[in-house]
């Protein structure tokens, strides 16, 4: 191809491109992962057999995942709702005690995980070394 050639055909990229604008950039879907909060002796506020609403904010939810000490599992989630526009919730019950990683497309929120007592209304979690006599958690 000539001299001539290269500059028209590289002027016919630059005129296309001016004329299409700049290219859309990616936008994350989700922007913010958070865990709600339970009620704890000590400094652990989740606790196994316990239910806690996650928090998604972003454009969508494709999945939510849970792993726990760094191994997949560790918690069910339930169906995720949008509750306002950019706003999406769901029920997540961690089933194993640990360090756990909640996480919606890739953003995640760390969490402790203890033992849990369910008494309906509330739940509480003791660290490892308290155990209350008669009462069963969740057989861990």
């Amino acid at each position: 191809m000539t001299t001539a050639g290269n500059l028209c055909l590289a002027g016919t990229a630059l005129a296309l491109a001016a004329a299409l604008g700049p290219m859309p950039t990616a936008s994350a879907a989700v922007t913010s992962v958070s865990v709600s909060g339970g009620f704890g002796l000590g400094f652990v506020q989740y606790g196994t057999s316990c239910t806690y609403t996650v928090t998604v904010l972003g454009d969508s939810v494709g999945s939510l995942t849970d792993s726990v000490d760094g191994q997949p599992g560790g918690g069910t989630f339930g169906p995720v709702e949008q509750v306002s526009p950019g706003k999406f919730t769901a029920d997540w019950a961690p089933t194993a005690p640990g360090r756990h990683l909640v996480a919606a497309d890739g953003v995640a929120d760390e969490v402790n995980v203890a033992r849990g007592y369910d008494f309906g209304i509330i739940c509480f979690t003791l660290p490892e070394y308290l155990e209350v006599p008669g009462l069963v958690s969740d057989g861990r």
